[in-house]
């Protein structure tokens, strides 16, 4: 049985601002999805979504505005430990870097490779 077009339409969660509640779960769905897929997040940690629906009544009591959010509550990344030495230039600047500059190469690096040189055709007589 339809309503005429003039008739009032009742509210479901589907017409919320005109689907917009059900559409802004479907992205916060797909992006909990894609938090659960991510090997750097703890496979087992618990994902929430959260719709809230605030109703604001008017004084007459017959208009209520309504504002909703969605949110996602995600698992955070696994931390991961590593190390960075600091150094000094002349300047005083300070720098991050991979290894400790301190520490004494006890082997030389093997010199870089020379690049091949190009081939170069010349015009047959």
């Amino acid at each position: 049985m339809t309503n005429p077009l003039n008739e009032p339409q009742l509210i479901d969660i589907s017409s919320i601002s005109e689907g917009a509640m059900v559409e802004a779960f479907g992205l916060k769905l797909a992006e909990v999805m894609s938090n659960i897929a991510d090997p750097n997040t703890p496979a087992t940690a618990k994902r929430q979504i959260t719709l809230t629906l605030t109703l604001h009544p008017k004084e007459d009591r017959t208009q209520i505005d309504t504002q909703f959010t969605c949110k996602a509550q995600l698992a955070s990344i696994i931390p991961s430990t590593s190390r960075i030495f600091m150094g000094r230039d002349e300047d005083g600047n300070y720098y991050a870097l991979d290894r400790d500059p301190r520490q004494i190469n006890l082997f030389n690096p093997p010199a870089p490779k020379e690049a091949p040189k190009p081939l170069s055709f010349k015009a047959g007589s």
